[in-house]
């Protein structure tokens, strides 16, 4: 009995230290916006478990199973970049727009329409509190 207790202490002052610290050091990511391809690609990776259990059953083609394993990996992967991709893309338009707007004839708001378009690509789910809107 005494052995339990002293292995109940012990694990409570364990959990006492340990979780403070690793909650300290959690660094939320910088972008949320990998997220939809992450569910995307859990989603494939469930499809191609269940058809490796049940495709012969239900008529499906057998070969269709081992190709859901690929195309997850490309979803969460390249695919996922493309939004990072298209936001930079968008940022140094904006950038350009700011400079050039004037002389092209364009409204003067349209940098800030685009830059925010970027920013909202690069953050989706965060929510800027006041003036405080971060983009990289």
């Amino acid at each position: 009995m005494k052995k339990l207790v002293s292995i109940g202490v012990t694990l409570a002052i364990l959990a006492m230290v340990v979780l403070p610290v690793s909650a300290a050091a959690y660094t939320p990511p910088a972008t949320f916006s990998k997220v939809p391809f992450a569910i995307l690609q859990s989603g494939i990776e469930l499809v191609g478990t269940l058809l490796t259990a049940v495709a012969g059953e239900l008529g499906l083609p057998t070969w269709l199973a081992p190709l859901m394993a690929p195309i997850a990996q490309w979803t969460g992967g390249p695919l996922s970049w493309t939004v990072d991709m298209m936001a930079w893309g968008l940022k140094l338009v904006g950038g350009v727009l700011g400079t050039l707007a004037v002389e092209l004839g364009l409204p003067v708001w349209l940098d800030d329409l685009v830059n925010s378009i970027a920013c909202g690509l690069w953050q989706p789910f965060s929510i800027p509190v006041g003036n405080n809107v971060t983009c990289p």
